[in-house]
């Protein structure tokens, strides 16, 4: 693959962007199509919808099915991967929430969404961290952006926790609301993350 250059740095893949990532409490694991109906499930809830930027509400069992076709393009192109969240021990392996890398070749960005029956249980914090981990020690990106809704605190905490720094302020577009909102943009750097005292 071509090699790119910009103000994030030169990257090329070093890892198949289909990992299976480990934790206490969870595993991390590419979609499939059986995960659609959870998906589905979790993503028409306007609760989790309305801070997410790409995603539609209602949200229908189609979306569901052409997100999981459209993740498995970008993960097969080397560009992304979007990983399912699954609970050890569930039997079921149901995907509970995702956490996805996307923009590799160009701006690395991280986004993540957990649904509302598991929210406040540091989940998706333990989720974030593992794939941070994974993406500093796999690929060659100098730092990840992220960033949420202004009024997310929630998804700011977690980013906070993680050592992303605040980098400015945007308007993106919520197809919930159907108009621009405020979005608080955020940064790790390689450097920062390697340095950080505060692991979760």
């Amino acid at each position: 693959m071509k090699l790119l250059s910009g103000a994030f740095g030169s990257w090329r893949p070093r890892a198949v962007l289909s990992p299976r990532i480990e934790t206490g409490r969870l595993v991390l694991r590419p979609l499939e199509p059986a995960d659609a109906e959870a998906i589905a499930v979790y993503l028409d809830d306007v609760e989790v919808a309305r801070w997410l930027v790409r995603v539609p509400h209602p949200f229908t069992l189609e979306d569901a099915a052409g997100f999981i076709s459209q993740c498995c393009a970008t993960s097969s192109l080397g560009t992304a991967t979007t990983l399912g969240i699954v609970l050890r021990g569930d039997d079921r392996a149901i995907v509970r929430g995702i956490v996805a890398l996307h923009s590799l070749d160009t701006r690395p960005e991280i986004g993540f969404w957990l649904g509302r029956p598991f929210w406040g249980n540091g989940l998706m914090t333990e989720a974030v961290d593992a794939t941070l981990s994974w993406a500093y020690a796999q690929l060659d990106v100098d730092a990840i952006i992220a960033g949420a809704f202004e009024g997310n605190v929630a998804s700011l905490a977690i980013q906070v926790r993680q050592g992303f720094e605040v980098i400015g302020m945007s308007r993106r577009p919520s197809l919930v609301e159907e108009r621009l909102l405020d979005h608080v943009d955020t940064r790790l750097t390689r450097a920062r993350h390697a340095a950080r005292p505060w692991r979760p």
